[in-house]
């Protein structure tokens, strides 16, 4: 299934395909006639997604945060990977008194152990001598290293989320992947209401006047992801990329 770079075809993955930013992303690469592997919880949302594209899509239901079924995906991924978006992804509001190794292990699984076991898919299948260049995008946060009280949880997985991409940069260089992450600030997406509810804010208005430039909407996310996986940017690697309109205006972060 690998495409020719003359075709302008590239196959991406995507998790967390069907909310947010990884729908919004579907969407916005769509256009660009590439094959996308969606990756989502629900066979229906997923199937409802793709049937919004034109571009022609692999889809594949998994819950991520069930490591140890991700190797046996080997087979429905193409062969040949052009890029990797990591954006599923859990919020967490919880007290240290209700930080819990369950939930803490379940928000590890989905936010960097699944990112670890794709990109050694990816990693695996791609041998020195391919020409093609791999791009690789993980969603972290602002949150990573400016953490709201009760993020505890989410912040440390974003953290080592981050950890890993610098590592891995030095280490799949010599195979032509390159990975970077960014932090996008508060998003105008299902899991920020349901972050919202967690802190008890109800107005949307109270959110947008959290960021110095006001909430942002997936598409404006989208957008630097998709620069991202271009070749163009291939001299962008193992860095990390605020995208939070300026930072917070206030206390919350």
């Amino acid at each position: 299934m690998g495409m020719s770079e003359a075709s302008g075809k590239k196959n991406i993955i995507i998790t967390g395909a069907t909310s947010g930013i990884g729908r919004a992303l579907a969407l916005r690469l769509d256009g660009d006639a590439h094959h996308l592997v969606l990756i989502g919880r629900s066979e229906e949302k997923l199937a409802a997604l793709a049937g919004q594209l034109r571009a022609s899509t692999t889809l594949v239901a998994i819950d991520l945060a069930e490591v140890e079924h991700i190797a046996a995906l080997a087979p429905q991924l193409p062969a040949r990977i052009d890029g990797f978006v990591h954006a599923a992804g859990v919020e967490s509001v919880e007290p240290l008194k209700l930080v819990n190794y369950a939930r803490f292990d379940a928000i590890m699984r989905l936010h960097v152990y699944a990112f670890v076991e794709l990109l050694k898919l990816i990693e695996k299948n791609k041998k020195r001598s391919d020409a093609h260049l791999t791009s690789v995008v993980a969603l972290s946060s602002i949150a990573s290293d400016g953490g709201g009280v009760g993020q505890t949880m989410y912040a440390a997985s974003k953290a080592a989320l981050e950890a890993a991409v610098r590592v891995l940069t030095k280490e799949l260089a010599v195979k032509r992947i390159r990975i970077n992450a960014i932090k996008p600030g508060i998003v105008d997406t299902d899991m920020t209401r349901r972050w919202m509810r967690k802190i008890g804010v109800a107005d949307i208005a109270d959110v947008e006047a959290m960021q110095l430039n006001g909430i942002a909407q997936p598409e404006e996310i989208a957008e630097l992801i998709a620069f991202l996986l271009l070749d163009a940017s291939r001299h962008i690697a193992g860095t990390q990329i605020k995208i939070d309109g300026g930072g917070p205006a206030g206390k919350v972060f």
